[in-house]
């Protein structure tokens, strides 16, 4: 169940319903959140129900209403040995936290190594990548990537100094970790020996209720 989390600094608190009285917090609700994709489920829009609950209800002969409530029983029966029935885990609060990447022991000289992380939340939208600049001018970045796709615009190799924490307008737009992604720096190591590479990457993550 993929999730979009397009927000900024402003969002906080809770996406349920239930927790907002004003139109305004709706309005916070779609920055978190652009919608839920279930599989093998169909999907109405509001409009559609908005016509369907208008629509007289047509009249059906008493015999066939025990018939139809059988029916609908062996359809949703169907269903869940499909396994199209699931407790759907329900999204809660939208918070700034920060994710730690570090490399398995040390890098090699000259050699390019892959740092992997997986956040352990709903979902996370990475904003912001902070290198030491004590080991910065020792990396290049070579690619960013949330599952299997760039962050970057090009391929190529970006000075990990660009990604210190002096850097005063680092925040970055990249693409939302789903649940079972991994986040990926992969980083070459141009000092003339081997060294251990860490970060942190700070964003929005989405917590489970």
């Amino acid at each position: 169940m993929p999730y979009d989390i397009v927000g900024d600094d402003e969002i906080s608190g809770y996406v349920g319903a239930d927790e907002f009285v004003g139109a305004d917090d709706y309005d916070a609700v779609d920055q978190i959140l652009s919608g839920l994709e279930i599989v093998g489920a169909h999907r109405f829009g509001h409009a559609a129900n908005r016509a369907r609950a208008k629509a007289p209800a047509a009249r059906r002969p008493p015999g066939r209403v025990a018939a139809n409530s059988h029916l609908s029983q062996a359809l949703a029966n169907k269903r869940a040995s499909q396994g199209l029935v699931f407790d759907q885990q329900k999204p809660g609060a939208a918070r700034r936290l920060v994710l730690g990447m570090a490399s398995t022991g040390q890098v090699a000289a000259g050699a390019l190594s892959a740092i992997t992380a997986r956040p352990q939340n709903l979902a996370f939208k990475p904003q912001r990548i902070v290198i030491p600049a004590t080991i910065a001018p020792d990396f290049l970045i070579a690619d960013i990537k949330v599952g299997n796709v760039s962050q970057m615009v090009q391929s190529g190799t970006l000075p990990a100094e660009a990604f210190t924490q002096g850097l005063f307008d680092g925040m970055m737009e990249m693409d939302t970790v789903q649940t079972s992604q991994d986040f990926v720096l992969q980083v070459q190591n141009i000092a003339g020996a081997a060294r251990t590479f860490n970060a942190a990457v700070y964003g929005l993550a989405l917590l489970a209720r």
